[in-house]
């Protein structure tokens, strides 16, 4: 039988056999990251066609944003738009008084020899002076004198002052 010697003498040798391989290790990868550097250097990492691609990359964001915000903006109209046919259509079943309407025709047309229309369940509040028949309207009336025709009619009346009433529902209407 051989022997190795003792064991201090082999604890010494295992620490310089692996004193070695570490330097061996350490030499073999500061050659590796030498050369991958130099390489990550000498390579050419340049986007082809960067201009383009970033112009239309651009222009798709500006129409994307403006569709957002136009998109915002149609559905703030349209929910105004539903306001105001609702507060017109309150507006027009809780106007039940004809005779000022009437009253007002009359002083356009200048004339009391008329004949005034009116919807059915407002006959029964005219005067019963005035000629008075029946139209297929939502309220208000309708005064005829020869080729003179007044349209007090809540929806001629809303037509007419559709610019005015309009400005002061837009300014009541925040939303």
């Amino acid at each position: 039988m051989q022997s190795l010697g003792s064991v201090a003498s082999v604890i010494a040798a295992i620490r310089e056999e692996a004193s070695a391989e570490v330097e061996r290790i350490d030499e073999a990868s500061s050659i590796e990251v030498v050369a991958v550097r130099a390489e990550g250097t000498a390579a050419d990492v340049a986007i082809p066609n960067r201009a383009a691609r970033l112009a239309a990359a651009r222009a798709e964001n500006d129409e994307r944003s403006a569709r957002q915000e136009w998109e915002g903006r149609r559905q703030v109209i349209e929910q105004r738009e539903a306001w105001i046919a609702r507060v017109v259509a309150l507006a027009h079943e809780r106007h039940c008084d004809v005779m000022p309407l009437v009253r007002e025709a009359l002083a356009r047309i200048g004339t009391t020899e008329c004949q005034v229309a009116v919807a059915d369940r407002d006959r029964a509040a005219l005067p019963k002076k005035l000629r008075a028949t029946t139209a297929v309207i939502a309220g208000g009336c309708i005064v005829t004198a020869g080729d003179l025709v007044f349209d007090n009619s809540l929806e001629a009346r809303a037509r007419r002052f559709e610019a005015e009433w309009r400005q002061a529902l837009g300014e009541v209407y925040k939303p």
